[in-house]
């Protein structure tokens, strides 16, 4: 895939772990929290959350995007692309779901999930790069999207 002159690899499609029945399992991490009564949710803290993983082999760093149907829906970057996705966004820690938690791997978390949940199919592409910061800005100021925020 080509975007504002970068060349992304397909890594997978995002599949959030099913019930039985295909829908896909809702989780509410948050209620496991020792501390829920000293701290409020964050904005996104409430959910519904999803549990997705990526391979555990992509240890570079870089820029990924969302996309849905053929169009972008979210530019990010990370130091390790299988960390970012295993240990933030397709796994959310109770603690991430209060003030001064993780607010945005709530939040992508939650919009994987309402796109999952509504049949969609999330495809997630990869440019490694160590200039992901700079790059990952240049893509999002020329690249408007539906879930990042400005």
């Amino acid at each position: 895939m080509e975007l504002s002159g970068h060349t992304f690899r397909h890594i997978c499609n995002i599949e959030p772990v099913r019930n039985e029945d295909g829908t896909v399992q809702l989780f509410a991490p948050q209620d496991r929290y020792t501390k829920r009564d000293a701290y409020p949710l964050n904005h996104y803290g409430a959910g519904p959350f999803c549990k997705f993983k990526i391979s555990n082999r992509i240890n570079e760093s870089g820029v990924y995007v969302f996309v849905i149907g053929d169009a972008v829906h979210y530019i990010g970057e990370c130091a390790n692309l299988s960390k970012r996705f295993n240990m933030g966004y397709g796994n959310i820690s109770p603690k991430n779901c209060y003030k001064g938690g993780q607010e945005t791997n709530c939040r992508v978390n939650n919009l994987v999930c309402e796109a999952a949940t509504a049949g969609r199919e999330i495809a997630l592409w990869f440019l490694s790069t160590a200039d992901y910061k700079t790059i990952e800005l240049t893509l999002r100021a020329a690249n408007r999207t539906a879930w990042n925020r400005i």
